[in-house]
This record gives structure tokens, C-alpha cells and sequence, in this order.
């Protein structure tokens, strides 16, 4: 008995390490690792993983004694962590015994059980969650949950889809094409299988969803456009449209390439229901012959090929790189450089390349011209980049590369007797808002941090002195901000920390790595659900503030309301929600084609509203979709999202639209024009830009040399169309730049030019571009753009390419290259942690023989040791005929560089004679030696600084700020307008680089917020918050006409409305009450006038007049006004002389407004260019200079006379256009404001004056309209003619419909004096800060007035004997429809040659030249 005893003691010991024992031996391998499986479906082994924890628990001693052998991972004093890797076989197990033994006799045990298991099928059952069902977001796609297959087993393999792991046994299945391309006819049941080994493997059969049964699908019209002299990596390869008149809303239509293969998914563009055009660019994925097969999908739901074409991407060689030479440069103690020179690949076709040190986990830096090119051309270049390094770093190789041609260059390093290898103590991860989480890590290393990185799903990401917000790079704290939806946890790398000597510890992130924190490990955060969750079956209660909306031209704001079963399980979650049409998804850039991501989607979260136990989240309808229903989803985690095409019909939102643009303006012509078009050495192209329905709000163009790489940019608007071409939805642009860009007339070389970029946005945002290459400079793949349209897709590229030869240009080669003269930076040492992060670079350029080209902008380059770059375009000062002098101010990014400090370069100065030049680092220290580095190793962490915040809608609620210093913020001051200025304490969400604000006020206003450290005094930044402006103010259309080259009958294009003031109730004037009962009724907002009657009191009459004159030296115009007779005196021939009233309306000057109001700049408007359209349309164009700033400002104004009664949409309110009515179309591009709280005022002037010597009376009305319009009118009245205006109270900003302010300024200008025969006065439209676009449209008509002013007439001047005697009156309407912003309206006068009214002309010309 004694012996078992003895017996079952030791075992206990084995068991239980720590027990008479002076080590604690425990086994922290997490939880969802004690049971391993195969690595893949082949393996019949699997990998085990052992974390061991060694602690002392009597006296700190060394542990390095663990038997068996194990790996060493971390310790401290007195405790160490170790792990122990062991290959089992499939279905067994093993026992390992673990022992440490002391300096003395003391030991400790520990059994630990190695399990190797294999997935059982035959136990598990299937649980439909979603059947296989359709969406544009997912593809085809189901859920289902595999119970009895454990969460921590390994993916099986399965052809045919693509399996994502929930969690908790649910499997989100995503169907390839090359599965459901070859279903059977009817096949109403989707089978795959899951191969978790050789042995086990799990039929999976979901039902499908058969919405899409009893389709008519023909497709006609197929159109393929070869662009087969493209490059192989040119972005777009070619395309193919089709027309298809499907009667479901969503047929299905992909295209096959063989390469690979390669499936791409067609997108519907434009049309109308059972008449929609779909495109696809057809993608080059390899240089040689590459063959598309359509597929279309059968009545039957099968698929077959209907059309098959092939094109031939060609691939352009070029020449390696040459070996380079080397310059080492170790003359400063804080920082060494190398350089390296060699010969760049020929030729060179803009595209970027990237340097990276040749380390296992260095992902490199990308780059593009000019960066590293220091000599020749693009035909023969040669290439110089400096790299600076620590001088205790190890790195002994970087390697520059270009279409997979490298460079190396080998770099002396520092020998390290001993290894200081950096370590991370600990991570937090915290979910703090939405699917965000902040992520704080505390590291240390004796010689520094550099950085930390991993990866997730291929996505890069690196940690580096940017997030220290705590400490320093020796013994610091890192934080920054992780999505765990879009990015999660899933498929993560190696997670790496690197020192300053470039050495790296490597963890797997799965486990532990920590002593202080062995419950830790280094997986970064993801929304985690619990098992209750199915919201598939849980959900109801889903509503629509509107449904069956009409979004035809127009966008409409929405909320979308739902709530589930058992809300106790859904209440505190994060829903994300996001439309999953065709146009949400490309706006966000969204595809799944190639990348398989799923979740790179912009969400909006909805809200819990306790009160109403449901949640509630406001969207914004895009315009002009596809009609039927408009797709949603709810997202809960990575992989987990409910999909509105699985919901049944009373769930869905419908739309209505009888246009369908979900494509951008494309170019429809194309006319090369050379220097004998322009009789000047110019060239360019004629372009003429088509969107027929949503028409063009702007773009820009890029033209490249293709010898010396100078670079032309234009912006594109309608305004810069060519006058008279057409409008916003067709007109001609003319890109024109300059062969000779000298001051010394040295003449132009023989050289190609291409258009390398063009970016064409709608007015509702549909964007289609155009790249010469695959790649951006950052060296990401622009895969989003597959299903994005090319805006030259109707042209081969020898289109966008123009030969300039010996007859145009033959100015010599100039092979000598400019010179850098002078080079000066304006500090040598930066605080990269504080507000003042300002460096200015001054330096200067000579060529003694062709001269510098004039309009090209070198880059200045700060280069960090990690290769991180940061750039600083300059500006021109001065030139002369040989040298330019060039300036630019940049802020050095947060934590750029510390703390190192940064290198600078120069590259980009190019000749007249087809050459460039640049300058590395050392060239940069020769000219001057205190302007080549600059030191960062200062880095304040108490200074708090924003840089970003979450989205914020003009109804209020919470706001998140992300930047840092946050964690010594006390006061967070709010102000929202100069007398609402708000004061809160900050009591809790605080972190170093992220805060809460609660309770943010309903505004639709700009508002401002600083946060303040009190001790000591610190403030941060002034960060300016723009809400989103929702209004669910949303009625069915009323119809519009469509579009033609009228700008009257165009649809206002609107994407989004904000609240419009309506006028108040007003009394009825008139004696009789609205001019009795056959002139006008009564309501409660006043009187309704009956035709032709007009005015406020319906005493006013239209008339018809001749059309006016056209008036060519601005928008202005004479309106032949009915003329009486009188006056005291007679006409040589015995008559009564004919009165004359002049009347006067002009825009005397835009003025920036602060937030009180002040004028702080005026720009008097008084010059324009005149074009006339035909008889009846002039247009004017002028261009504004802004003191202060680089930005012009364009304003054109198109003006129209109507000879009969039609109605226009403006601003989504319908407007009766009169006949003998003059209308004004003005678009103004982007005003640069001074602050974002300040606006722009529109000062106009109204003058009537009568050439009547009689004793007569003026008078002055001013208020709201009655009529329903919800305007200001203002009405100048001399005796019996009158000046009536009306000023409409909304406006069309930055393609949203806003409210606007009509002010009288007559207080505070300089008017004339008003007398009985003159009234004047200036209107003031105040417009909101706005960035991109404003457009209005006024109009003015002729009326015939009953009664003259009087002395009961409010506002008037009388002489002594005034009487009323006159009969009918004539006078000019003037309705300002629209915002006015930014316009043009000038004098409308009628021109009388005798002296004395020329005399009143020139007076009231005077006067608003003192106001201009």
C-alpha cells in the first residue's frame, strides 16, 4: 500500500511541476492550440507547437536548462518561455515529459499531451444558413454551419469556391466562376466538396436561391475594341460592350480568359431597363495571344459561351540596369549615406520601380520619375539614389528593380559581436468604435525600435515611429488603429520587430511571446460573434423611410430601419451597412475579379434606438441606377453579412429610374493638332467629351514627353470647354501646351508626346480613367479599375500619342543636363512631434545652353533609413533666360524619421534640349553642406495633434478623433459658430492617439474643434469638421424634359438636397386683395397671381417685347421697354418727349466674407470674353485672379432669351420661364478660400432711373415671395415703371442642393442717393464655403404695372405735388433663380443717344466703379 502511495506522489509531480518543486513548469499553449491537425487535406502528419513557461519561485537564477531541448523565445529574472516542436503522426497521441533542473537538486516536471486529429465527417451535420443566392458584392455565395467541425481545424481543401471561416462552425462559401459557369440546366441543388484529409471529405449540398429562374436574357450588339499595340502591363488591353434587354434586373455576364484562367465579371454602365450596356476592360495578363470567351446565362440558369475573340498583347523589352558604383559617405556621426550611380533600363516608359533592402521581410518602396534619375533621357538615362542607413546598421545589400531587372548594391555593415535583439512586452487591443480597434504595444531595445510589421491577407502593414505616442524608440509605447472587418485576423504573417541595427526578432503570432503577458499573443484584432447569432433567421421588422423612390436625376437620402428576435443578442453589436448596387460598388473601387477581398467596403453603423427597440441607419440612394430594386448588406464580422437578395420581396427597397449612368464621360473624338493648327509652336489634342446623361462636372488630363518626361496638367471642366462647342453633356476641349518652353528662344527637339492620365468625373461622380500603366508610383496594381471604363476605349492608343518631327521642331540635343547652382533649407533640426513641422527648401537651376523648360516643377525628396519617402513640389520664383530660382515649403510628416533624421534629394530639372538632371544626396553636400540632412531626434509626445476623425452626420451624436498626444488632453473646445463656442472635460475614451467627443449639437454648419492640455499650457491643431447633410425632404419627381444642347432644358443634376427655407405666411396685399378676383387669389402664404398678372399684390402685368441685342462685351443686355409720353416740356415738333427709364442690373463684385461677416477680399468682376452661340444663346467667360493664391477662379455665363412661355428645373424646383424672358446659366469653378468657415458674397446692383422732370415718386420693397417659390423679390419702383427681382433661396454647391442668404447691403455700401427719380440698391448673395463647383441660373422678364408709387408706397421719396395720373406701367423682372453665386449679370440698360440720359448712364458708371 505504501508503495502506491509513494507511487501516485510521483505521479502528481509529473503532473504538477510546481509541487515541493522551485520551478513552476506550465503549458500557456493557447487554448484553440492543444489539439492539432493537418496542415492541408495531403499532410498525415501534424505540426505541434508547445509553449512552456519556466518560472522560479524562490531566487532569481538563470533557466536555460529544459529537457527535453527546446527553443528559447523570451525571459526575465525569473522566468523564461520556451517551445517545443514535435511532428505526429495522423491519430495519435503522445505523452512528453518536461524537466528543468536547478543549480541544486530541485526540479520541475511537467507532462504535456501531444494530440494529432483528423476531422470526422461522418459526425458532422450541415445547417442551411443563406441558400447559394446572388449579389454584385459576393458573387454567388452561401452560409452554413458545419457542427461538429471545430473552429481551430485547418481549411479544407475544395475545389470550385472559396471557403471563409466564420467562427463557431459557420463557413461562408463563395462560388468560382469555373463551378457555376458549368452548372447543369435546372441544377437547383450546389455541390461541393470539403477535403479535410485524403480519407475525410464532406459532401456539401446547398439549395440555390431561384430568383433568377425564367429569365430573358438576349444579348445583341457586341462590340470589342482591340487595343492590341498597348504594352503588356498598360492598364487597359481593350474592351468589350454588349447591349442585353434582360428582363431580371441582375443577368449574369463574365468573361473568360485562358490565361491562368481568369474570370472577369461584366458591369452594367448605361441604357434603360431591357436596354442596358454592359463593359468589361479585357485585362492583359500575360505578352502573347490571350483569348476571351463571353459566357451568358441560360433561361435555365446553365451558361454558354456566345461570343469569342482573342487580342495580342505586346510586351516592350528593355535593357537591364548596369552594375552600379558605389559612394560611401560616413562624414556625420548621427547618419551615413550611400550612393549608388548606374545606367538606367532603356527606355524608360513612366513606369515606377522600387528599392528595398535585400531582407527576408523588406517589402520594398516604390517609386516614379523623377525620383533617382540624374542624367540623359528616357532613351539613355542615368540614375543616382542615395540611401541613408544607421551607422551601427548591419544591412549589407539593396536592390533596385524595373520590370523584374535588378540592380544590387552592396553596402558595407557594421559586424555585431553579439545579437541585441529587440522584444515586445505587451499588446491591448481594444474595439473602440464601429469594427475599429486600437492596438498598443509596448517594445524595447537598447539600440532603438526602427519599426515592427506583418501582414494580413497580403495587406502590408507596418508599424513604424509615426505610432510611438509614449517613451522612445528604446523603451516605448506604439498604438494604431486596426479594422477588424476589412483587414481582421485571418491568414496572418510572421509578426516582425526590427532594431536599428536591422536586426529582427520574428514571432508567430499565434502564440505567446511575452513573460509579462503570456496570456497574449501578437493575432491582431477581429469582430468575434457568439453562437446565438443568426440573424438570417432572427431579423424582421426591415422598413424604409421611403420606398419605390424615384432616383431619376436625382440622389435621395433614406434610413433604413430593422430590428431582430432575441435583440438582447444583437443590441450591443456593430452592424455595418452598405449598398451593394453596381454604382455604390464602384464607387468604392470595389472588385472581386483577381483579389478575393470581400470586405473593402465603406460602411455606415447603424444605431440602437432604445426607445424603439430597432436599429436605424441613413443612407443616400445614388441617381439614375439600374430600376427594380437597389441592393444592401448588413456586415457583423469579416465574413458573416446578410445580403438583401436573400431577404423575400418585403424587405427589399425598390427604385424607380428612367435613366440608368453608371459610367463616367467618355471621349467620343479625337484631332491631334500640331504647331501649324495653332501658328504657334503649340500642340495638343481636340477632344470632345460625351456624357449624355449625368454630364461632366470635371477631370484633368496628363500629358507626358516621352524623351524627356516633362509633364503638362489641365483641368477639365465645362467652363474650360471651347466656346460655343456645346455643354456639359457634349462639347470640344483643346489641350494645348507648349513645344518651346524657353526664355531664350532655343526653339523645340524632335520628341513624342502621350497622354498618360485622364480622370473624367460626372456630375453625380461616376468616374471613368485612364492610365499609361498598370501600377501607380506607389507600385500598387489598380485592379479596381477592371470594371471601370477606360475613357479612350473607343481608340487605339497611337491615338493618344503625338510625333512632333523635323518639321515642326529641330532645335538641337542639349546633352550637358542642368546644374544645380544654390541649395538652402530653412532648419536643420525638426521637431517631428510638434505643430511646427515647416521646412522650406529655396535653391536654383542654371543651363548655360538650351535653358531650363519653363513650367516643369523638380521634386525636393526626404529619404529615411527604412526608404520611406516624403516629397515636396516646387514652385517657380524667378527665371531668366538660363537659370530659374524655385521654392517649396512642405510639413514633415508625424514621427517621419525619428529618430535618425532624413537625407534630401532633388530630382526633375529638365532642358530645352530633350535632357534632365537630379541631384542625390551627395551632390546636395557638395553645393552645401548644412542643407543635406536634416535632424528628427526630437519627438514631442505631449503636444496633441489631430489628423483625422470619423464621419459625423448634421444630426449630431459622437465623434472620434485619431492623432496623438490625446493622452494629456483635458478641454476639448468646440466651436460651432463665434457666439456658440463649447467647453467639455474629458473624463474617459481617451488614448494617445484616439478620443471620443460625445454629444456633438445638430448643426449643418462647418464646425471647428481644438483640444487643450491645461498644465501646461498646449493646444492642438484647429480641426475642422464637415458634416454629412442628410434631409429626408423627398417627393416624387416632376417630369423634365431631356437633355439637349439648351442649357434651359437640361436636367439639374442633384445628387444630394439639403433643407430649403420656406417662406412664412404672409398677408395679402392690394386694394382690392390680390388685385381683386380675376387677377389673383389669397392663400396663407400670401397671393397667387393668375396669368399674366405678377408681383406681390398681383398689380403687375407681363408683356411681350422684340428680343434684345446682343451684347458682346459682357453679360449684359438691353430690353426694349413700352415707352409713354410727358413731361413739361415739348419737342421741337410740339410733342410731349418720350420718357425714358434706364434700368441697370449688374454683378458689382464677389467678396470672401470671415465668420462675422467682414469683408476681408473683394474682386471686382468687369472683363469678359464674348462668344455667341446662335441668335438667341451668347456665352461669356472670365477668369478671376485671387490676391494670395495660386488657384484661378473661371466663371462662365451662358444667356438666354426666351420668346415664350417654358418651364426649367433648377435646383430640383421647377421654374416658370415668362416670355420675353432673358435667363443667365452660370457655373464657377473652386474659390480658394482662405479658412473653411469663411463664404463668398455676391454683390449685385439694381438701378432704375427716369428722365420724367415731373414731381413724381420712387420707392423700395424688399421680402419673401407668395407665390410658392420660396424667394426674395426686391422691387425699385419710380413713378409708374418698376425693377422687380427675385432671388431664390437654394443653390447648387459642390453637386448638392444647400440653402443660400439674400441680404440688402444698402447700410453698407457706397450707393447712389436714391431721389424720386432714381432708386439703386445692392443685393448680397451669400454663398457657403464650397470646393469644387457652383452653378445658378437668373432670369428677368418685362411687366406691365397698374398703379405708380406713391406716398403710401413703402420706402419712398416724393416731391411736394406728387400725383398718381400715369396708366399702365412698364418694368423689367428680374428673377435671380438659383443661388447666384459667382456670377456674371451685367448692366441691363437701354442706350439712348440724347445727352442727358447718357449723363445719368455715366454717373450711375461712376458710382459702381467706387464699389468695385
Amino acid at each position: 500500500m505504501k508503495k502506491i502511495i509513494n507511487l501516485l506522489f510521483f505521479l502528481i509531480i509529473l503532473n504538477f511541476g510546481f509541487v515541493y518543486s522551485k520551478f513552476d513548469i506550465i503549458d500557456i499553449t493557447p487554448e484553440n492550440k492543444q489539439i492539432s491537425y493537418p496542415q492541408s487535406y495531403s499532410n498525415t502528419q501534424c505540426p505541434i507547437y508547445k509553449y512552456i513557461l519556466v518560472k522560479n519561485t524562490t531566487q532569481p537564477e538563470p533557466i536555460n536548462n529544459i529537457n527535453p531541448a527546446s527553443f528559447f523565445l523570451d525571459s526575465n529574472s525569473d522566468s523564461a518561455i520556451y517551445y517545443h516542436y514535435y511532428s505526429l503522426d495522423l491519430g495519435k497521441e503522445k505523452q512528453i515529459n518536461f524537466t528543468v533542473n536547478g543549480m541544486d537538486t530541485e526540479t520541475g516536471y511537467l507532462t504535456v499531451n501531444f494530440i494529432c486529429k483528423e476531422v470526422n465527417v461522418s459526425l458532422v451535420t450541415i445547417d442551411i444558413i443563406q441558400k447559394v443566392t446572388w449579389s454584385d458584392h459576393l458573387k454567388y455565395s452561401s452560409i452554413v454551419r458545419l457542427n461538429g467541425i471545430p473552429d481551430e481545424s485547418t481549411n479544407p481543401n475544395v475545389d470550385g469556391a472559396t471557403l471563409n471561416r466564420i467562427g463557431n462552425s459557420l463557413f461562408q462559401i463563395l462560388y468560382k466562376e469555373a463551378y457555376y459557369t458549368k452548372i447543369l440546366p435546372n441544377q437547383l441543388q450546389w455541390d461541393i466538396n470539403l477535403e479535410f484529409t485524403s480519407k475525410q471529405i464532406l459532401k456539401v449540398s446547398v439549395p440555390l436561391n431561384q430568383s433568377n429562374i425564367e429569365q430573358i436574357n438576349n444579348v445583341f450588339g457586341i462590340e470589342v475594341y482591340k487595343q492590341n499595340k498597348f504594352q503588356y502591363n498598360g492598364l487597359f488591353g481593350g474592351s468589350l460592350l454588349i447591349k442585353s434587354n434582360s428582363s431580371i434586373q441582375r443577368p449574369i455576364y463574365t468573361v473568360l480568359s485562358l490565361v491562368d484562367p481568369y474570370y472577369y465579371t461584366m458591369a452594367p454602365i448605361s441604357g434603360v431597363f431591357e436596354n442596358i450596356t454592359y463593359y468589361v476592360n479585357l485585362f492583359p495578363i500575360a505578352p502573347f495571344n490571350q483569348s476571351f470567351s463571353l459566357y451568358s446565362q441560360n433561361e435555365d440558369l446553365s451558361f454558354k459561351v456566345i461570343y469569342e475573340t482573342f487580342i495580342e498583347f505586346i510586351s516592350k523589352t528593355v535593357s537591364p540596369y548596369s552594375p552600379a558604383i558605389l559612394r560611401y559617405d560616413n562624414s556625420s556621426s548621427s547618419i551615413v549615406f550611400y550612393t549608388g550611380y548606374f545606367d538606367g533600363v532603356s527606355p524608360y516608359n513612366f513606369r515606377s520601380f522600387s528599392c528595398k533592402s535585400k531582407g527576408l521581410f523588406d517589402y520594398g518602396i516604390n517609386y516614379g520619375f523623377p525620383f533617382g534619375f540624374v542624367s540623359g533621357n528616357n532613351e539613355n538615362s542615368g540614375m543616382g539614389i542615395s540611401i541613408p542607413m544607421s551607422p551601427i546598421s548591419t544591412k549589407d545589400k539593396f536592390q533596385f528593380s524595373y520590370d523584374g531587372i535588378g540592380v544590387p548594391i552592396d553596402v558595407f555593415y557594421t559586424l555585431v559581436d553579439s545579437k541585441p535583439y529587440p522584444y515586445i512586452t505587451t499588446i491591448e487591443k481594444i474595439n473602440i468604435y464601429g469594427f475599429t480597434y486600437i492596438v498598443i504595444i509596448d517594445a524595447s531595445d537598447s539600440f532603438g525600435v526602427k519599426y515592427m510589421q506583418t501582414s494580413v491577407n497580403g495587406v502590408y502593414i507596418r508599424i513604424g515611429t509615426e505610432s510611438l505616442v509614449n517613451g522612445d524608440n528604446k523603451n516605448g509605447v506604439w498604438e494604431f488603429l486596426h479594422d477588424g472587418v476589412k483587414l481582421g485576423s485571418d491568414y496572418v504573417n510572421t509578426f516582425m520587430i526590427e532594431n536599428n541595427y536591422d536586426i529582427f526578432q520574428a514571432y508567430d503570432p499565434t502564440y505567446p511571446f511575452s513573460t509579462t503577458t503570456f496570456n497574449q499573443t501578437l493575432v491582431l484584432p477581429e469582430i468575434k460573434l457568439n453562437d446565438k447569432i443568426n440573424f438570417y433567421n432572427d431579423i424582421k421588422d426591415i422598413t424604409f423611410k421611403f420606398n419605390n423612390v424615384h432616383v431619376t436625376n436625382q440622389s435621395v437620402d433614406n434610413i433604413l430601419y430593422f430590428t431582430f428576435d432575441n435583440i438582447e443578442n444583437y443590441k450591443d453589436l456593430s452592424i455595418g451597412f452598405s449598398l451593394n448596387d453596381p454604382k455604390s460598388l464602384k464607387d468604392m473601387n470595389y472588385q472581386r475579379d483577381i483579389i478575393n477581398f470581400v470586405n473593402l467596403i465603406d460602411y455606415t453603423f447603424a444605431q440602437w434606438d432604445e426607445s424603439n427597440s430597432r436599429f436605424s441607419v441613413m443612407f443616400k440612394m445614388p441617381a439614375n441606377v439600374i430600376p427594380g430594386v437597389l441592393d444592401w448588406s448588413l456586415t457583423f464580422s469579416k465574413y458573416y453579412s446578410l445580403i438583401s437578395t436573400a431577404l423575400p420581396d418585403e424587405y427589399q427597397l425598390k427604385v424607380v429610374s428612367e435613366n440608368i449612368d453608371i459610367i463616367g464621360p467618355i471621349v467620343t473624338k479625337i484631332i491631334k493638332k500640331t504647331p501649324s493648327d495653332f501658328g504657334t509652336l503649340n500642340a495638343g489634342w481636340l477632344l470632345t467629351i460625351e456624357d449624355e446623361i449625368n454630364g461632366l462636372l470635371n477631370g484633368y488630363i496628363t500629358i507626358k514627353g516621352v524623351l524627356d518626361s516633362s509633364v503638362y496638367n489641365f483641368t477639365i471642366s465645362p467652363s474650360t470647354a471651347i466656346i460655343g462647342s456645346g455643354d456639359k453633356w457634349k462639347a470640344d476641349y483643346l489641350i494645348s501646351f507648349p513645344l518651346d518652353g524657353s526664355l531664350n528662344n532655343y526653339g523645340c527637339i524632335i520628341q513624342d508626346y502621350t497622354i498618360s492620365d485622364l480622370k473624367l468625373v460626372d456630375s453625380f461622380g461616376n468616374t471613368n480613367i485612364y492610365y499609361h500603366n498598370i501600377k501607380s508610383n506607389d507600385g500598387t496594381l489598380r485592379y479596381s479599375f477592371i470594371q471601370q471604363p477606360n475613357p479612350f476605349y473607343l481608340f487605339d492608343v497611337d491615338e493618344l500619342i503625338l510625333s512632333i518631327d523635323n518639321t515642326m521642331c529641330n532645335a538641337a540635343f542639349d546633352s550637358t543636363g542642368p546644374k544645380l547652382t544654390s541649395f538652402q533649407i530653412s532648419k536643420t533640426t525638426i521637431d517631428v512631434g510638434s505643430q511646427d513641422r515647416s521646412i522650406t527648401f529655396d535653391f536654383i537651376a542654371q543651363d548655360l545652353d538650351s535653358g531650363l523648360k519653363d513650367g516643369q516643377f523638380p521634386i525636393v525628396y526626404l529619404t529615411t533609413q527604412n526608404l520611406d519617402s516624403a516629397q515636396c513640389i516646387s514652385s517657380i520664383v524667378s527665371k531668366t533666360d538660363t537659370d530659374i530660382t524655385y521654392t517649396c515649403t512642405m510639413d514633415v510628416p508625424l514621427g517621419f524619421s525619428y529618430p535618425l533624421g532624413f537625407t534630401i534629394s532633388v530630382y526633375g530639372f529638365i532642358n530645352n534640349g530633350g535632357y534632365y538632371s537630379g541631384f542625390p544626396t551627395d551632390v546636395i553636400k557638395s553645393i552645401s553642406p548644412n542643407a543635406w540632412y536634416v535632424s528628427t531626434d526630437q519627438y514631442s509626445m505631449d503636444i496633441p495633434i489631430i489628423t483625422s476623425s470619423t464621419v459625423i452626420t448634421n444630426q449630431g451624436g459622437d465623434l472620434w478623433l485619431s492623432g496623438r498626444g490625446f493622452n494629456f488632453v483635458d478641454e476639448i473646445k468646440i466651436t460651432y459658430s463665434p457666439s456658440n463656442i463649447v467647453t467639455k472635460q474629458v473624463t474617459s475614451n481617451k488614448y494617445n492617439s484616439a478620443l471620443l467627443i460625445s454629444d456633438i449639437i445638430s448643426t449643418n454648419d462647418p464646425f471647428t474643434i481644438q483640444l487643450i492640455n491645461s498644465s501646461p499650457l498646449k493646444q492642438s491643431n484647429v480641426f475642422i469638421i464637415n458634416p454629412v447633410l442628410y434631409f429626408f425632404n423627398y417627393t416624387d419627381p416632376i417630369p423634365t424634359t431631356s437633355p439637349t444642347t439648351s442649357p434651359t432644358t437640361s436636367p439639374t443634376l442633384t445628387p444630394t438636397k439639403s433643407p430649403i427655407p420656406t417662406n412664412p405666411p404672409q398677408k395679402c396685399n392690394g386694394n382690392p386683395e390680390c388685385g381683386g378676383e380675376d387677377k389673383g387669389a389669397c392663400t396663407s402664404k400670401g397671393c397667387i397671381c393668375f396669368t399674366p398678372w405678377f408681383g406681390p399684390d398681383c398689380s403687375s402685368k407681363l408683356v411681350e417685347v422684340t428680343p434684345p441685342l446682343i451684347n458682346g462685351t459682357g453679360p449684359s443686355v438691353e430690353i426694349p421697354t413700352p415707352g409713354g409720353e410727358g413731361g413739361s416740356s415739348t419737342t421741337s415738333g410740339g410733342l410731349p418727349p418720350k420718357i425714358i427709364y434706364k434700368t441697370l442690373v449688374s454683378v458689382v463684385s464677389l467678396r470672401e466674407l470671415d465668420f462675422n461677416g467682414k469683408a476681408i477680399k473683394t474682386i471686382p468682376l468687369d472683363s469678359w470674353e464674348f462668344s455667341e452661340i446662335n441668335s438667341t444663346i451668347s456665352r461669356y467667360d472670365t477668369t478671376l485672379t485671387i490676391e494670395g493664391k495660386d488657384e484661378k477662379v473661371n466663371v462662365t455665363t451662358v444667356m438666354q432669351w426666351f420668346d415664350k412661355s417654358s418651364t426649367i428645373v433648377f435646383a430640383g424646383q421647377q421654374l416658370k420661364m415668362n416670355p420675353s424672358t432673358i435667363k443667365f446659366n452660370i457655373d464657377i469653378t473652386s474659390y480658394p478660400f482662405s479658412q473653411a468657415l469663411n463664404q463668398l458674397q455676391l454683390v449685385m446692383s439694381a438701378t432704375l432711373i427716369s428722365s420724367n422732370n415731373d414731381d413724381i415718386c420712387s420707392s423700395k420693397l424688399f421680402g419673401n415671395t407668395t407665390n410658392g417659390d420660396d424667394s426674395n423679390f426686391i422691387k425699385l419702383q419710380v413713378d409708374d415703371h418698376s425693377v422687380y427681382g427675385r432671388f431664390l433661396k437654394r443653390a447648387i454647391v459642390d453637386d448638392l442642393i444647400i440653402s443660400v442668404e439674400n441680404v440688402l447691403l444698402d447700410n453698407s455700401l457706397n450707393t447712389i442717393e436714391s431721389t424720386t427719380h432714381t432708386q439703386q440698391s445692392f443685393i448680397g448673395i451669400n454663398i457657403p464655403y464650397f470646393k469644387r463647383h457652383v452653378s445658378i441660373d437668373p432670369d428677368f422678364s418685362l411687366l406691365i404695372d397698374q398703379n405708380p408709387a406713391s406716398k403710401s408706397s413703402e420706402n419712398s421719396i416724393c416731391s411736394s405735388d406728387s400725383g398718381l395720373s400715369k396708366g399702365q406701367i412698364a418694368g423689367i423682372v428680374i428673377g435671380a433663380t438659383g443661388f447666384a453665386a459667382v456670377v456674371v449679370i451685367s448692366a441691363l440698360y437701354s442706350i439712348h443717344k440724347t445727352r442727358s440720359n447718357k449723363k445719368m448712364i455715366s454717373n450711375i458708371s461712376k458710382k459702381l466703379e467706387t464699389i468695385k
